[in-house]
């Protein structure tokens, strides 16, 4: 360390000087200049200037020399020059679509690729949906279910029908597709816990309802008998069959029908009060839209059809022809009048029917019976003309008059206004129904099946033609006196 010097003084440093003489002999090429003169330095900044003005001359003639010796070769220059690379497109693609859509970018990484597939294809599930899966195994406490989620579904065996009866071994086999209500969505086993039993409830009850619509028949299974009828059971819900709806004899009991299955259609369905009621009756007359398509198709207008008696009304019958129901109307069972079907038909009867109409449209169908029987009317006029005396029985009385059978199939009217010279207040006070009377032809109509009877005057000419016999005999014995 050097020591200080006084004031006035001037002492050298040894470190000082040795750094003086080693820049000094760096720059020993560098020389002092006088005033007024050029210095090195500026004459060496005067020439990098002309050669740079050089050059730029020189690549100048280079170029207008290659313009004019080949255009193209500049349009290629130019192309390479403005076009960027094809890393350099990339990337410009890149960033104009995460400027446009401000999607997330996809990672090349294959775990976040994994992440991203199953994230798509995991659905959105809520406890007590109602879902379909495929199976992939039945095991013996239950089922297991692809249910496309993060873990898969199980039904265990108590929760599989409400159908005591139910196998699913017998109705599933893997890659089934199987319906099911979510209960929880994860359980400690990590499974989704599932139940067929709620979601068959739940489609039960759609079914029940659209059948109620459509009438469509559905088998049933009888569990017990009640006073006026059975309850059935479809899928877990009950329903009540009334005995009138029942097919059976009138001696059969209700228990015969317990433990059973038995078709029939949804008469009424209320879910709000749980209400169903069934109809065994429906069912069996009940067929599916292509087996009466079918039967429509072979059933024709004048055919002679076998059929058996479904139900009795009070315009008529009906009557199940193969398959399907046609009406009889009660002008239509017999030549002559009928009060009331029931008459001369009962349920179950077997009977020949004649097809009268075919609505295929509508799926109507008429038939007849009396067709089938010799028309009285034909030979009428051959048999009976105005002014014949008729004797017959009084089938029906109504208000306007009485109707007198003359034949099996053949009627006539007496009106009111026929019984008596008298004025008659009420049909019965002259005749009453099952009197065997005499009337007289008074109007006779076959083609219109009109028969007019009276009974003026019938009575008074047999009486008078008693008393002009007695008279005759009383002068033929006074005569032989």
């Amino acid at each position: 360390m050097s020591e200080g010097t006084k004031l006035g003084e001037f002492k050298e440093s040894n470190e000082f000087n040795t750094a003086v003489k080693q820049e000094v002999n760096e720059s020993s090429e560098l020389k002092g200049t006088k005033l007024g003169e050029v210095s090195e330095f500026e004459k060496s900044l005067s020439n990098d200037k002309e050669t740079t003005s050089e050059n730029k001359t020189v690549v100048e003639k280079n170029v207008e020399i290659e313009k004019e010796d080949d255009s193209s070769s500049l349009a290629t220059a130019v192309e390479q020059v403005s076009e960027p690379s094809s890393d350099e497109k990339v990337e410009t693609v890149q960033e104009v679509v995460e400027e446009e859509t401000p999607a997330k970018v996809e990672s090349n990484d294959p775990e976040d690729i994994f992440k991203a597939a199953m994230d798509e294809s995991v659905m959105d599930y809520q406890e007590g949906d109602i879902i379909k899966g495929i199976v992939r195994r039945i095991e013996k406490g239950g089922i297991l279910v692809d249910i496309k989620y993060k873990s898969d579904g199980f039904i265990v065996n108590s929760e599989y029908s409400n159908d005591p009866h139910a196998d699913p071994e017998k109705e599933f086999s893997a890659g089934d597709e199987i319906s099911s209500s979510i209960v929880k969505l994860e359980s400690k086993e990590g499974y989704t816990v599932l139940s067929r039993k709620k979601a068959e409830y739940e489609i039960a009850w759609n079914t029940i309802i659209s059948l109620s619509k459509t009438k469509d028949p559905v088998d049933v299974y009888v569990t017990s008998a009640v006073q006026g009828g059975v309850v059935a059971e479809y899928k877990g819900i009950k329903g009540f069959v009334p005995a009138s709806q029942l097919l059976k004899e009138h001696n059969d009991p209700l228990d015969g029908f317990v433990n059973k299955p038995l078709t029939v259609t949804v008469l009424q369905a209320d879910r709000k009060r749980r209400k169903v009621i069934f109809s065994n009756k429906m069912a069996r007359r009940k067929t599916s839209k292509k087996e009466l398509a079918i039967i429509f198709e072979s059933i024709d207008v004048g055919q002679v059809k076998e059929g058996k008696v479904t139900s009795i009304k009070d315009f008529g019958v009906f009557v199940d022809v193969g398959g399907v129901e046609g009406l009889v109307h009660i002008s239509e069972l017999s030549w002559s009048r009928v009060n009331h079907p029931s008459e001369i038909m009962a349920v179950g009867d077997e009977v020949k029917v004649f097809v009268l109409g075919v609505d295929r449209e509508n799926e109507k169908i008429s038939l007849g019976i009396r067709q089938l029987q010799p028309d009285p009317w034909v030979k009428v006029a051959e048999k009976y003309e105005i002014g014949q005396t008729v004797e017959g029985t009084i089938s029906r009385i109504l208000a306007f008059g009485a109707f007198m059978q003359i034949e099996k199939d053949l009627e006539g009217l007496i009106h009111i206004s026929e019984l008596s010279y008298d004025h008659v207040k009420s049909v019965e006070d002259v005749v009453k129904s099952g009197q065997t009377v005499k009337a007289r032809i008074i109007k006779l109509l076959p083609d219109e099946q009109k028969i007019g009877l009276s009974l003026k005057g019938v009575n008074d000419e047999d009486s008078s033609s008693d008393g002009s016999e007695s008279q005759v005999e009383e002068q033929e014995s006074v005569s032989i006196s």
